[in-house]
């Protein structure tokens, strides 16, 4: 999945991003979150267990990108603040030869909600034999 986000925020954890989930016992979600008076990219990776991690952002950033890539068995989070350079910040598990489903996501629960702007949302297959047999025997 790819896209770029954009919003306001008025509480902490207020966050929105892109999702990735298999159940709910197995997912995880990466974008901007506001958390303790500051700006963060976030990712939440579940199976079963969460585990939390950020990255502190300078300032409020006006769009942030999220880029992440399933290869096998694992799905690396990838960011940017500009839409060309991109960071990685995340390597995860993430159960193989089980389909996902991917999609944008956005959470207020500590407040009353917020404005949150998703465009340039793909998702694209990469070119993995492995996988394309998978997908066409288990339509």
């Amino acid at each position: 999945g790819w896209g770029e986000v954009s919003g306001g925020d008025r509480t902490g954890g207020d966050r929105r991003g892109l999702m990735l989930r298999v159940d709910e016992e197995e997912w995880m979600e990466a974008g901007i979150e506001y958390v303790e008076g500051a700006y963060k990219f976030s990712t939440v990776v579940t199976d079963v267990h969460s585990n939390w991690s950020v990255i502190e952002l300078n300032g409020k950033p006006e769009s942030i990108w999220i880029k992440a890539v399933r290869r096998i068995d694992a799905v690396e989070i990838f960011y940017s603040l500009d839409g060309v350079k991109y960071k990685m910040s995340n390597v995860a598990y993430l159960s193989d030869k089980k389909p996902v489903m991917v999609g944008m996501m956005a959470a207020s629960p500590y407040g009353v909600g917020f404005d949150a702007l998703f465009e340039d949302f793909y998702v694209k297959h990469l070119p993995d034999l492995r996988r394309q047999k998978w997908l066409i025997n288990n339509k």
